[in-house]
């Protein structure tokens, strides 16, 4: 494996990871949304400033925008009343997920004009990912404790989905 792929490999591990802890937190009885959610955000673009940094060499700028797009959710979160008034925690998730989409549109587009075959994997991720964040935009409506779990669970699928480009791409050098 390169070290661009091992490095995208560990992110959506440590994605994962995260979408695990927050399901755990109702049963901590720790349920309030606004630093949880901005907390995880910055994990997630800490990480990928980190991926940036550590995969520069590549040219990818997924990382760098990734980065940028959490730390304007954060502001936006930061702004906002999310804790009180559920329909801003949804408006501030999909504002992310929309530059998030973005971003990932970007990187197929990439892959396409490469000729890369990988570009047909990356549109089949964007559409699930912004199924899952339709569904989870939706079901934000309920309670903190809720709130959380679908949070949780949406970013639990969003490292999964992360871990598909990596893997997909090692398979099929292996070959």
């Amino acid at each position: 494996m390169k070290k661009k792929q091992i490095v995208d490999l560990v992110i959506a591990i440590f994605l994962i990871i995260c979408g695990g802890v927050l399901l755990i937190f109702p049963l901590f009885h720790f349920v309030s949304v606004k630093p949880i959610f901005m907390v995880v955000l910055g994990v997630y673009g800490l990480l990928n400033l980190i991926q940036f940094l550590l995969t520069k060499e590549a040219k990818d700028y997924e990382g760098l925008f990734t980065t940028i797009a959490s730390v304007i959710t954060i502001i936006i979160a930061w702004r906002l009343n999310i804790d009180k008034v559920p329909w801003y925690l949804a408006l501030t998730l999909f504002v992310w997920i929309i530059m998030m989409s973005l971003i990932k549109m970007k990187k197929a587009d990439y892959y396409n004009d490469r000729k890369n075959s990988i570009w047909i994997l990356k549109i089949i991720t964007l559409v699930l990912f912004i199924l899952t964040g339709l569904l989870a935009t939706i079901n934000l409506y309920y309670e903190a404790d809720v709130q959380i779990l679908v949070l949780g669970f949406f970013f639990l699928i969003h490292g999964m989905l992360e871990l598909f480009d990596p893997l997909t791409i090692y398979l099929v050098k292996k070959r």
